[in-house]
């Protein structure tokens, strides 16, 4: 199944992208064995790899968007736990609401994890781009 990124036209599931992966590589090692062989490096060769280079930057970029997504999903998922155990702390008997607060504490810390990680990602998406630019 392919999963695309709304913000993408592009597909990029794991199949997908090892059928890439193993495509640039047989290309590496035909044109590694032309060179061994002694053919010149030409204009098509130079364009192609070019465009293999851009192609590999916005992999990259569309790669760091995806685990921005993910982390923002976790990050949600992570706030709504905490909700819940906030809630059932308000709803507890007798020594069970502590547990439920420490419980929605660690979820929001985990949440914040997710968040710096998230704006980590979209800090490494950046500068991929610039490079593209």
């Amino acid at each position: 199944m392919s999963t695309t990124n709304p913000n993408e036209s592009v597909p990029y599931s794991a199949e997908e992208r090892a059928g890439l992966a193993r495509t640039r590589a047989e290309e590496l090692r035909r044109r590694r064995a032309d060179l061994e062989h002694g053919v010149s490096v030409d204009s098509q060769a130079v364009a192609q790899a070019r465009k293999r280079a851009e192609q590999s930057l916005d992999r990259a970029r569309r790669a760091h968007r995806a685990a921005a997504d993910r982390h923002r999903e976790a990050e949600r998922a992570h706030m709504r736990a905490a909700a819940a155990h906030e809630q059932a702390a308000l709803l507890a008997g007798d020594g069970n609401g502590e547990a439920h607060q420490d419980a929605a504490e660690h979820h929001r810390e985990e949440a914040r994890r997710h968040e710096a990680a998230r704006l980590s990602e979209l800090e490494r998406e950046e500068e991929d781009f610039r490079r593209e630019s």
